[in-house]
């Protein structure tokens, strides 16, 4: 690998501002290498500038400004936008800020914003000289040819003839599944692949690739899963990070699934849904469905950066479920309802889209917010939780008419986010019977072409036992239900009370 910074390269910095009313350039900022620099609104004199430019750099240069001037001939462009993710993947967020800005009504300042390329330029190049030798070697050979990253490339003067798939598989080891197809990917989706180990490579748990990103590569959603989460049971990374009993330890502190008359229902649910599959799960209430979905959502949060929706009906079950988690340290959900004042909801949102969250609760009637919807595609989205399912169902407990709207929200979803990935959908509820089963089922197949692969427990409840209690006349029927138990039975019923308490008790 060979890397030499060529002082005597002419590189200048530019920002162009773009008239609305006629869609020319109409404002030119510029400024050299050595300094010297122009703000100008005339063409000829930011031409007569930038003519000896060996490199033209810009942030957005390339989707931007390129569009409205003419290129000085065999001059390359470098836009510090697209470097920008890959050299600073714990902050990938950087806009030129318009700080300098009086009025919001005046036009920017294309000199500032060129002067900020400028900075970030040598941030960027300066962050590069810090990176591993095997990740310069990733990054050149996977985008040595785009044109969106190949002036920086040629800038440097780096080039390596080094196998590139060797090299990460040994600077990426234990962090990505050792039998992912690399191959397929560094032929087919080489930037998304860089953008995806840069994520990778980060250092703060909760960063994300950027929306514009997603935007532009939407397919790196998918090159992250086929990295961190198609466990292949084989490598030591998918031992351990898609390991669903690892994940229920730490957690929640059991050391295995609920199994139901025997059977591993949970635990081959949870498998499920690591595997990224749609599913039914009929489970009796307080039978562990909650849990269930947490899981693989905590799982996706961690090894894909991903967000899964858990839709519900009840505003009280969403809280609770969140104030249950937080009790655990677990800090990655968060619920957006109509009882949060505005400072809480902004502050859902800024969690949501930081990627602190990875599980978002919201209520079926939220699909049809315009924020919800932006704040959706702004994140990978790995799983649709719709909880109370029967709700689907004219046959069931409680039938919800803004449920049928969730397959249309999740089928546009998928279509403006383009990256052809199916979202999952999990569907939980305590009790269905078949024609309520056979509804769920056929709607998501209609809906999303989604086959449901159902768990359901048991639908006999063992736990539960019914007495018949004979009463002569009305007023015995609201006798306390204490009263008509002998004092073995109410020792029972209150085994778990404290013995004071349950002296207290026995005595009144």
């Amino acid at each position: 690998m060979t890397y030499e910074s060529d002082v005597l390269k002419h590189i200048f910095f530019i920002d162009t501002e773009v008239s609305e009313r006629d869609n020319r350039a109409c404002d030119f900022g510029a400024l050299n290498e050595n300094g010297k620099e122009i703000h100008t609104g005339l063409e000829s004199i930011f031409y007569s500038f930038i003519a000896d430019a060996d490199y033209l750099c810009g942030h957005n240069i390339i989707n931007h400004d390129s569009k409205y001037i003419k290129i000085p001939e065999n001059a390359k462009l470098i836009d510090t936008l697209y470097l920008s993710p890959l050299m600073f993947p714990n902050k990938p967020y950087h806009a030129l800020l318009k700080d300098d800005k009086l009025l919001t009504e005046e036009l920017n300042n294309p000199l500032n914003d060129a002067t900020k390329a400028r900075d970030l330029f040598y941030d960027e190049l300066n962050a590069f000289s810090r990176l591993g030798e095997n990740l310069k070697l990733i990054y050149y050979k996977l985008l040595k040819r785009n044109s969106c990253f190949s002036g920086f490339f040629d800038f440097i003067n780096f080039s390596s003839d080094e196998d590139l798939e060797k090299a990460i598989r040994e600077c990426f080891f234990g962090k990505i599944c050792e039998n992912a197809p690399l191959s397929d990917i560094i032929l087919s989706m080489p930037v998304e692949l860089a953008y995806c180990l840069s994520l990778v490579s980060a250092t703060e748990e909760h960063s994300l690739i950027p929306r514009w990103v997603e935007i532009n590569y939407p397919k790196v959603d998918m090159v992250m899963r086929l990295l961190r989460s198609c466990s292949c049971n084989r490598c030591e990374y998918c031992k351990v990070s898609l390991n669903p009993t690892i994940y229920l330890n730490r957690y929640f502190g059991f050391p295995s699934f609920r199994k139901y008359n025997d059977e591993p229902l949970q635990e081959n649910a949870v498998n499920a849904a690591v595997g990224h599959k749609s599913l039914l799960v009929i489970f009796p209430t307080g039978g562990g469905k909650s849990l269930t979905f947490q899981i693989p959502a905590l799982m996706a949060g961690e090894n894909e950066r991903a967000l899964t929706v858990v839709i519900s009906p009840l505003q009280s079950l969403m809280k609770d479920q969140v104030d249950n988690l937080e009790k655990r340290g677990i800090a990655e959900a968060v619920t957006i309802n109509g009882l949060l004042s505005p400072i809480e909801r902004a502050d859902a949102i800024e969690r949501v889209e930081s990627g602190i969250a990875s599980i978002l609760y919201i209520s079926p009637e939220s699909l049809r917010s315009v924020t919800i919807e932006r704040l959706l595609l702004s994140r990978n989205i790995n799983r649709f939780v719709i909880d109370e399912a029967h709700c689907f169902s004219a046959w069931g407990q409680d039938f919800r008419v803004d449920y049928l709207y969730i397959g249309d929200f999740i089928r546009e979803l998928q279509e403006k986010k383009g990256n052809n990935c199916q979202i999952a959908v999990s569907c939980f509820t305590a009790t269905a019977k078949q024609k309520v089963i056979s509804d769920i089922k056929e709607y998501f197949k209609k809906k999303l072409n989604i086959e449901l692969e159902l768990f359901a427990s048991d639908p006999s409840r063992t736990n539960l036992r019914y007495e018949v209690l004979y009463k002569e006349n009305d007023a015995e029927k609201y006798e306390p239900f204490a009263v008509s138990l002998n004092r073995k039975n109410v020792q029972q019923l209150f085994m778990c009370q404290g013995q004071n308490e349950q002296e207290s008790l026995l005595k009144s």
